[in-house]
């Protein structure tokens, strides 16, 4: 009778270990951002991030030198100029919180428009790099992707 008890302990452990890290209330970091471009999925990397989970806060610095090198961990996504750049998160930001900056270069960042969670690539032909930056109740974090205008 002992050994069923400890493997039914042994399941319900398991069990919540489990729903912690599938389960979205229980995440310890920010949401992801899906970004998109027609049917196109673009690529992000995750930066810096401090997040206060139901079970543990945890803030992790990423590696990368600067958000240019995080952004050009992949490949550029190929769009035209003027096309609509949808960022979508499941859980969302804080209104007002939402911010996306275009780096040409480590000196050269601008802050870009964001209406209704959508952004435009730019008209002039070129590779484009962008930080997206965003705050929650729980935290804040940030992710980068690129993209070619062809």
């Amino acid at each position: 009778m002992n050994r069923i008890k400890k493997f039914y302990v042994f399941i319900i452990i398991g069990l919540i270990v489990i729903c912690t890290f599938i389960f979205e209330p229980f995440r310890s970091e920010p949401p992801t951002p899906k970004i998109t471009t027609g049917k196109s999925v673009i690529p992000t990397t995750q930066g810096s991030f401090c997040w206060d989970g139901p079970l543990f806060a945890r803030c992790v610095d990423k590696i990368y030198s600067s958000p240019l090198e995080m952004a050009k961990v992949h490949k550029p996504m190929i769009v035209s100029p003027n096309q609509e750049i949808k960022i979508k998160f499941k859980k969302e930001p804080l209104a007002g919180t939402l911010i996306v900056e275009e780096l040409r270069n480590e000196n050269n960042i601008k802050n870009i428009k964001v209406n209704n969670a959508k952004i435009s690539a730019p008209k002039e032909k070129g590779v484009y790099f962008y930080l997206v930056i965003a705050n929650w109740k729980n935290g804040s974090g940030n992710h980068a992707f690129s993209i070619e205008v062809k």
